[in-house]
């Protein structure tokens, strides 16, 4: 596969590439750009942002346990991708998770990719070094398959020792530093491929500044009532994976207080095509994303669902289904996460 076409795999025989394994009922996308050859990113991740938020926040995820629940859950239903962050809480349950589905032989290493993330926001080049180690510690790994920087501008409060890092005007450059310090988490193997997330064209252009390794992935928010044709053609003119997260929008997530969260699940559009093809409308939804060549990140605790997300490549959309889903009315509040175009 040429970097210049970094198209969907998805091979009748299987395939084993940088100890991952592809299916023709587990697809994914080869990644570029900084990433190790033949890193391949599974089309389907448990995202888990939230899975141990103090209790008494909105949601219904409370502790650490949660994610290890989630996770050995996740596993046992055959997912291989895992997305986390240092700022999710959530990785020592996770760990946890992984480790004894390595002892039991549910899992090798290989056959599971990894992602965690840096900072709230760029936190500068010792910090970035300083938890990456954090980040592997408490995943209990020697390394990540996939190292993002979590936002694109510093977080306000945040206190850096890089220079480079002290005002909230100064994202380019400290957002240079911090790639500086991940590129050599990657030279030096303890990432297999590293990128961003919530990287608006504008941030971006400040890596491409640098003339230097391009991220491998950028991971934003992605879903029937938020998405950005114009970054996501951006990202594939440079060979940069384009992740969704909350592929659903967040159904799972203070439904009381945001109701059109969920709103797309019951969408009779959405209810419609589901029948059609017997599929749940969790399940359209993701498959939208995955016909544009975009890998999801759907959070759930329940086996039934995680079973039903992983089940997505049976069947095809037709080009005025995707059409009509991508068009289909925008309610006032359309965005889950903060928009992070406001970072200059």
């Amino acid at each position: 596969m040429s970097p210049a076409n970094p198209f969907i795999f998805l091979l009748v025989s299987v395939v084993v590439l940088s100890g991952h394994v592809a299916t023709e009922n587990a697809p994914g996308l080869e990644l570029h750009n900084a990433a190790q050859q033949g890193t391949f990113m599974p089309a389907v991740g448990l995202g888990t942002g939230g899975y141990a938020l103090t209790a008494g926040m909105p949601g219904e995820y409370w502790d650490d346990a949660v994610s290890e629940k989630a996770t050995s859950s996740w596993l046992a239903e055959g997912g291989r991708r895992i997305d986390t962050s240092l700022s999710y809480n959530d990785q020592t349950g996770i760990g946890r998770a992984l480790a004894a589905a390595l002892a039991n032989g549910t899992v090798k290493r290989g056959d599971v990719f990894i992602t965690s993330k840096i900072g709230g926001g760029p936190p500068g080049y010792n910090e970035t070094m300083t938890e990456v180690e954090k980040i592997r510690s408490t995943l209990q790994v020697e390394y990540v398959d996939l190292l993002l920087m979590h936002w694109p501008g510093p977080v306000l409060g945040f206190k850096s020792t890089d220079p480079n890092c002290k005002h909230l005007l100064d994202g380019p450059k400290c957002r240079q530093s911090t790639w500086r310090a991940m590129e050599k988490i990657f030279n030096d193997g303890h990432a297999k491929a590293i990128g961003v997330s919530n990287f608006e064209k504008k941030h971006l252009e400040d890596l491409v500044e640098m003339k230097s390794l391009l991220p491998a992935v950028d991971q934003v928010e992605y879903h029937i009532y938020w998405h950005e044709p114009e970054l996501v053609s951006y990202c594939k003119s440079m060979n940069i994976t384009f992740n969704g997260y909350a592929p659903l929008g967040t159904p799972d997530w203070a439904p009381k207080e945001h109701s059109w969260n969920s709103s797309q699940l019951e969408l009779p559009l959405v209810k419609s095509i589901a029948a059609k093809y017997s599929k749940s409308p969790a399940q359209v939804l993701l498959r939208w994303s995955w016909q544009q060549q975009i890998p999801v990140n759907p959070r759930s605790m329940n086996p039934e669902h995680m079973k039903e997300n992983l089940d997505i490549f049976d069947f095809a959309l037709t080009t005025g289904e995707i059409d009509s889903l991508t068009n289909v009315p925008k309610p006032k509040h359309a965005k889950v996460c903060p928009n992070p175009d406001i970072y200059p």
